[in-house]
């Protein structure tokens, strides 16, 4: 893989992903650079340049042949790939949609009609136009996003197609073989729910497409880790200068995340801010909320607040994943791995008698149905709610 410098260029207020386009492909391609966005962060470029060079990687292949793209797709690229308007080409082409054995005679016909312009052919969609329009229904978060890209991309190498439409269900199966072999089931089951849904979507913008993920995951056993394990009394937890990020996730069930990306201004006196900020997204714009400061909590943020900037700026990972290798440090400490504490706090809630609403708004969470997005929780409710964690 090329240098990752060569494909990383600062524009005056963000960051740029470009490629130089192969010279043997341009005439094909039709232009001589590619470029996309690549965020407002060099972590960010970082993180979306594997997937940006994969769909680079196979734009290159199709044009030179490498990938075999089914005839209604090469149909549908000709006005792309060819220019039209010259009536030798006319000719040739539709002399080629005449004699071609491989075509059946209604794909014949399509081309005739894409070639002399009677038929403005359907899109071509490519995994790029694909988590464009999911992107566009769902409004998921930057990191949902790109979990989407990097999996979509992974998949699409390993069929070796140009287009998902091109994906069928035995690749798919093939698909979870390759993982299973690779990562654990977990692993295997969270990537093919991406997978499944973005072929939801897919079935719905283009209905004669085939769902080839549909009950995929279904099948696979995962062992629920953390759900049931004991959490060790706070009092024993000690051996790690992150200990203080294990408390605050103790004590407000908040995502590991949202807490090792905190700065320092947002610690107040009687609660904790989670938001965004440039190096940090959240999750869904529920995971946007005050959570009120633990009695307990106190005396432990108040050194916290004299700090600049980010609490913990050496918890940051590649991708804009934050906090991602204290998964075992928290589970020698206090018994279970971060998640395990959310799931602890929402349990106690829930053994406490707190509602759904009071339960989904500390930690976070979308509301489940349309009643339950209407009115508020009272912040009374959410300090008695923290109180009995």
């Amino acid at each position: 893989m090329p240098k990752i410098a060569s494909h990383i260029y600062k524009a005056r207020q963000s960051y740029v992903l470009q490629r130089a386009v192969p010279s043997d492909v341009r005439q094909v391609v039709c232009k001589a650079t590619w470029k996309e966005p690549g965020g407002k962060t060099l972590n960010e470029a970082r993180a979306r340049l594997p997937g940006f060079l994969a769909r680079t990687d196979r734009e290159i292949a199709i044009a030179r042949g490498e990938l075999q793209l089914t005839p209604d797709e090469q149909i549908d690229r000709l006005p792309l790939t060819t220019d039209l308007k010259d009536p030798v080409m006319q000719e040739l082409l539709l002399e080629g949609a005449r004699i071609d054995p491989d075509l059946t005679q209604a794909q014949r016909e399509r081309m005739a009609a894409v070639v002399t312009g009677d038929l403005i052919p359907d899109p071509v969609y490519t995994a790029e136009d694909l988590i464009a329009i999911a992107t566009k229904l769902k409004q998921p978060a930057k990191r949902t996003r790109e979990s989407w890209c990097k999996q979509l991309d992974l998949f699409m190498q390993f069929c070796g197609a140009g287009s998902p439409l091109s994906c069928t269900k035995d690749q798919a199966a093939a698909y979870r073989t390759h993982l299973l072999e690779r990562v654990s089931p977990n692993t295997t089951k969270t990537t093919l729910n991406y997978l499944s849904g973005l072929w939801s979507i897919l079935e719905e913008v283009k209905p004669c497409s085939d769902h080839i993920f549909k009950g995929l995951a279904k099948r696979i056993k995962v062992v629920r880790s953390g759900k049931d394990a004991q959490v060790m009394p706070v009092e024993l937890w000690a051996g790690s200068i992150y200990v203080p990020v294990f408390k605050i996730l103790y004590y407000t069930g908040a995502r590991l995340s949202e807490i090792a990306g905190l700065k320092a201004d947002d610690l107040l006196d009687d609660r904790i801010l989670i938001r965004p900020n440039t190096e940090r997204s959240l999750k869904t714009t529920a995971s946007d909320r005050e959570i009120p400061l633990h009695p307990r909590l106190k005396e432990l943020v108040n050194p916290l607040r004299s700090r600049q900037g980010f609490i913990w700026p050496q918890l940051q990972g590649s991708g804009g994943r934050w906090g991602h290798n204290l998964s075992k440090p928290c589970k020698a400490i206090t018994g279970v791995n971060p998640h395990g504490l959310r799931h602890r706090a929402a349990t106690r809630l829930r053994e406490m008698n707190f509602n759904e609403a009071t339960v989904g708004k500390l930690l976070g969470h979308e509301p489940v149905s349309i009643t339950a997005s209407y009115g508020s929780v009272p912040w009374s409710r959410l300090i008695e709610a923290v109180n009995a964690l």
